[in-house]
């Protein structure tokens, strides 16, 4: 009499050994954790290490230009896109009072070309005295102060709907980014209403720089920059 064999039990025990023998106790990692407080993080109330409120206004000396300012972790920031008149900058005015809400648009590049090295006189002398352009170290700092992902994008962004396409964001730090888009060489503006990018100090290669922009999925990341492109400055 032949025996038997049970193959859907041994297949059973085989895939069971088979599991166990790759189970070595770790399992697949969690996703992170966001702990994002805002009372913590950027307080509207108290003193900066600066001795300043958290949150106030000063006015550039060059043109008697006021700008708001938000303290986030140890980091001072403009609350709004710089508007001062340097080389190579231009408002746009295609949209009706663009300017006055999204600032100008900015090349630090020699010559104000759309590909080149950075005009390094230009970049110690575009913001405010005691304001720089942040490198992209800077702007990682204040990522990762906003907590993880998606939701830390939208505490940065502007709570204004500026267009029905745009996702408004919580504001949560009074930064109040704005969907300014960037500009190419022609003078046309890509993303108006639609996205945030803006300049930093930090060379991509001897062609272009890295510029951070506010994405809806990924939170802030990090490209190349376009032409011109406005400007936010950061605390000396």
């Amino acid at each position: 009499m032949k025996r038997q064999i049970n193959i859907p039990f041994i297949c059973a025990l085989f895939s069971a050994a088979l599991f166990s023998a790759c189970d070595d106790g770790s399992s697949a990692p969690e996703e992170p954790v966001d702990t994002f407080d805002a009372a913590v993080v950027c307080p509207a109330d108290g003193m900066n290490a600066y001795g300043e409120p958290n949150r106030g206004t000063f006015t550039d000396a060059r043109d008697g230009q006021v700008y708001k300012y938000t303290t986030i972790g140890n980091q001072v920031w403009m609350a709004e896109n710089l508007k001062f008149d340097a080389p190579y900058s231009l408002c746009y005015g295609k949209i009706e009072g663009f300017c006055d809400t999204f600032g100008r648009f900015y090349s630090l590049r020699e010559d104000g070309g759309q590909f080149g090295l950075l005009d390094r006189d230009l970049l110690d002398t575009v913001c405010p005295a005691g304001w720089h352009v942040p490198s992209m170290d800077e702007w990682n700092v204040l990522a990762n102060s906003m907590g993880v992902g998606g939701p830390a994008m939208a505490r940065l962004k502007s709570s204004e709907r500026f267009d029905e396409n745009y996702e408004p964001g919580t504001d949560d730090c009074g930064f109040s980014s704005l969907p300014a888009g960037e500009m190419f060489k022609t003078g046309d503006v890509s993303g108006a209403y639609r996205f945030d990018v803006y300049w930093t100090s930090t060379a991509m290669d001897l062609q272009s720089t890295y510029a951070p922009s506010l994405n809806s999925y990924r939170g802030i990341s990090f490209g190349q920059g376009a032409a011109k492109m406005v400007l936010r400055c950061v605390k000396d």
